[in-house]
């Protein structure tokens, strides 16, 4: 588990250093809690880019961002096709389509524990590290006011907002909901970004994005959750 850590020891103060002379040694104040860091607001991405990442339990990501919209493409074992959704990161919504719907799509709200390319939200910076070959900060992230996250989550997110690694405590053990494996900072062809036409696009309750997807959750346990895709209407 990453963590901000305060070192505190007692400050001494000599009448020697001060030049003022005095004969006794002053003692040790009692030590003051130094001041704690604020949250700040989590980066979003500014640059086009590609990506292909790792989720946890073996899942695989192909994610790409221009202009605020990202696209995100998820092959998990066993589970038959593609699961691909277009994010408008202003609007925090998804539209996601799956292989046995081709002419519907499913829009969700985006949940404040999404953990995949981008994140929204609060944190504060415990350090550096390195993803990927790519230089990124470690940001201890606030969880979600509206659920108990079971264990703290650190993201490694690039000054230009792109999310290489997020981390948490799993059973005692630190484990990687989404690592990335390769970036392109290339441009990206901005009709990717856009719904096939004709398509009939239905909303999902808040919440359920997570469900969908099964995607890792901020302080998720060890056990995948297998969640079937939505029948196709009759």
């Amino acid at each position: 588990m990453l963590a901000t850590r305060i070192f505190q020891g007692p400050g001494r103060v000599a009448a020697m250093a001060l030049g003022l002379g005095l004969g006794a040694a002053l003692a040790d104040p009692v030590p003051q809690s130094l001041p704690q860091p604020l949250p700040m607001p989590l980066p979003m991405p500014t640059a086009d880019f590609s990506l292909k990442a790792k989720l946890l339990h073996g899942g695989l990501v192909d994610l790409s961002h221009s202009g605020g919209r990202m696209r995100v493409e998820v092959t998990r074992p066993n589970v038959p096709g593609t699961m691909i959704g277009i994010i408008d990161l202003k609007a925090s919504r998804m539209v996601m389509m799956t292989p046995n719907l081709p002419k519907m799509a499913l829009e969700v709200e985006l949940p404040p524990e999404y953990v995949v390319g981008a994140m929204t939200g609060t944190g504060t910076k415990v350090g550096q590290a390195q993803v990927a070959g790519m230089s990124c900060d470690l940001w201890q992230v606030n969880g979600p006011a509206q659920r108990k996250v079971r264990a703290p989550t650190v993201a490694c997110i690039t000054a230009d907002g792109i999310a290489l690694r997020t981390e948490t405590e799993i059973k005692g053990e630190k484990r990687a909901l989404y690592e990335v494996q390769s970036v392109d900072l290339a441009p990206q062809d901005p009709t990717r970004f856009q719904l096939p036409p004709g398509l009939q696009v239905i909303k999902v309750p808040k919440g359920k994005l997570g469900a969908l997807l099964n995607l890792p959750a901020m302080g998720s346990p060890t056990t995948p959750v297998t969640t079937p895709a939505p029948a196709a209407p009759r």
